[in-house]
């Protein structure tokens, strides 16, 4: 493909020759074609210079825009900028959500991450070496276009003795321009616009010098988890307001997003960055504005997806939360049994004379050899495999139903902890790994939530993460319906005292009656400080042998009593 009038084929080869041979390395890219506008036929302000495409393995070149920069000589430099992503910095996308998990830590509520500059710096250093002019054409060639100079318009920073902000580009962009200049001993101004040397120095004292030591600590430091901690104090002086950074630099928007597993694994690693730190911290770097301390997981799991655009950071979270629950499920229900859909064809049947035609794996020579003697050879012996049926404790699982409150006086399950969802989750998870279907019923005040019969536990688990909130009202007319539908049932009720406020209403004892009736058993799992009270008002059904009341005094209880329950309950 041309790669337009800019550029001939031939010079877009060499250069891409070039820009591998920096690195040294084997890549398995294409080599660079012309970037196609995102939106054609419409303004695009945000479309980029340069990027890689990582599911064609492709590499993207705005060709006319890097004329339109002044910057025609640098396309090796560019193209060795890409290169660099790819191979060493971040090299993975799981490194790159420990680190916007952590810049969260630090900024919470940060509009735009950080981390594609961090990375930049580390790639330009290494191109630098050789191209530092071709980069630095690059970052005055943006200033010059309308885009580079609307997207990096500084807000004025405001203190008590007046206005001293800037106008122009943005401090972020003029320290991180000043860095470049220091890095490759470029005199002030000649990438940072002249005119605004004094007024960024009257606004931010030192801003200069503090450039300069920038440069000698950080490419100095050993461990890239100390460099990323001291890129973030540094440039966290220039961000007034994180939730409304954002800014376009050329070279900095190619990084790929984190997905879902990438950023579970990120959300896990919080233990590994506690001594880089207390390093941090001792050195002088972050000061008590700056959250060190690991974040409850469901925090950071928020943190970490609210900044994703649409409804992405919402399926983001859910799919996250999902995740965080999973593992607690797992640390509860210590036994895996299941009934396997295709138990594992292992003993041998009853030895039979192996035919001409018959399937020669049949044969076994060892019993063969033992029966047949010197006639084994003309007169095998043949035996094929049958089914190992589960031992029959496993057999004749129940289906379970499951009644969930998740009225107002419970948590959401994806801001916060919620003991009774892991509750239920926990019992479905038990049921479905011993070859049993769940149903799930979410309720609060009014319109409970019905699920259909679920089969595994992945749908499980995210059908109990539904919260409704408000009042409560134990929907006793449903489970009248449904025991009539599936009386062979356990049914399972999850709730606080809440749930004997509804039993006391008028004309809901005898309808829990006649559901119980038709059901296998029906369990009351309740939160309550004791018994007392629960034994009073269903009084009417502890003596029947199709009610169970299981109670536990603290949430903190409810995981583990739901995995003793569970065993209780589809054991024979």
């Amino acid at each position: 493909m041309s790669a337009g009038a800019a550029f001939t084929p031939e010079e877009v080869e060499r250069c891409w020759r070039d820009a591998l041979a920096l690195w040294d390395v084997h890549v398995q890219l294409s080599p660079p074609e012309p970037h196609q506008p995102f939106r054609p036929g419409e303004a695009a302000p945000d479309e980029p210079l340069a990027y890689i495409d990582l599911a064609r393995r492709q590499v993207f070149v705005h060709f006319d825009l890097l004329v339109r920069m002044g910057a025609r000589d640098s396309l090796t430099a560019v193209l060795a900028h890409e290169i660099g992503h790819h191979v060493r910095f971040p090299h993975t996308l799981g490194w790159d959500a420990e680190l916007r998990v952590l810049e969260q830590r630090l900024l919470p509520g940060l509009g735009q991450s950080l981390t594609n500059l961090f990375f930049d710096l580390q790639v330009n250093e290494f191109v630098g070496r050789t191209h530092a002019e071709a980069l630095c054409q690059v970052y005055r060639g943006f200033l010059r276009t309308p885009d580079g100079r609307k997207k990096n318009k500084t807000r004025n920073k405001k203190k008590e003795d007046g206005d001293t902000g800037t106008s122009g580009p943005s401090p972020l962009f003029c320290f991180y321009l000043a860095i470049y200049e220091e890095l490759w001993r470029r005199e002030p101004g000649h990438l940072v616009p002249e005119a605004l040397l004094p007024k960024l120095e009257e606004a931010y004292p030192g801003f200069r010098a503090q450039a300069r030591m920038f440069v000698q600590t950080f490419y100095a430091l050993p461990d890239p988890r100390l460099q990323f901690l001291y890129f973030c104090a540094a440039f966290i002086r220039f961000i007034d307001m994180p939730s409304e950074v954002g800014f376009c630099i050329p070279l900095a928007g190619d990084l790929g997003a984190p997905d879902e597993g990438d950023l579970d694994a990120a959300v896990q690693a919080g233990g590994r960055w506690q001594d880089a730190l207390d390093e941090a911290r001792a050195n002088g770097w972050l000061d008590d504005s700056h959250d060190t301390k690991e974040s409850d997981p469901l925090e950071t799991i928020r943190r970490a997806t609210a900044h994703r655009p649409g409804d992405d950071g919402g399926r983001l979270r859910r799919a996250l939360v999902g995740r965080y629950y999973r593992r607690l499920v797992d640390q509860y229900i210590l036994k895996l049994p299941a009934s396997p859909s295709k138990p594992e064809p292992y003993l041998r049947t009853i030895p039979e004379a192996w035919e001409y035609g018959d399937d020669p794996t049949t044969i076994d020579w060892t019993l063969t050899v033992i029966a047949q003697g010197h006639l084994a050879a003309v007169n095998p012996l043949r035996r094929e495999l049958e089914a190992d049926l589960p031992p029959p404790s496993d057999l004749g699982v129940p289906a379970l139903e499951i009644y969930l409150d998740t009225s107002g006086s419970m948590p959401n399950p994806q801001q916060d902890l919620n003991a009774m969802t892991l509750a239920a989750q926990v019992l479905s998870a038990s049921a479905l790994r011993k070859g049993a279907t769940v149903r799930g019923i979410i309720y609060s005040a009014d319109n409970p939530v019905v699920s259909p019969w679920m089969y595994d536990e992945e749908t499980a688990r995210d059908f109990f993460l539904h919260y409704i909130g408000g009042g409560t009202w134990f929907p006793v007319e449903v489970m009248e319906q449904l025991s009539e539908e599936r009386p062979d049932a356990l049914r399972v009720v999850i709730s606080d005292s809440d749930f004997l406020y509804n039993m006391r209403q008028e004309g809901a004892m005898p309808r829990f009656v006649r559901g119980m009736n038709r059901s296998r058993r029906v369990v009351a799992f309740l939160a309550l400080p004791d018994d007392v009270s629960a034994r009073q008002v269903l009084a009417p059904v502890l003596g029947s042998p199709r009610f169970r009341l299981a109670t536990v005094q603290w949430m903190s209880d409810f995981g583990r009593a739901a995995a003793a329950l569970a065993d209780a309950l589809l054991e024979k």
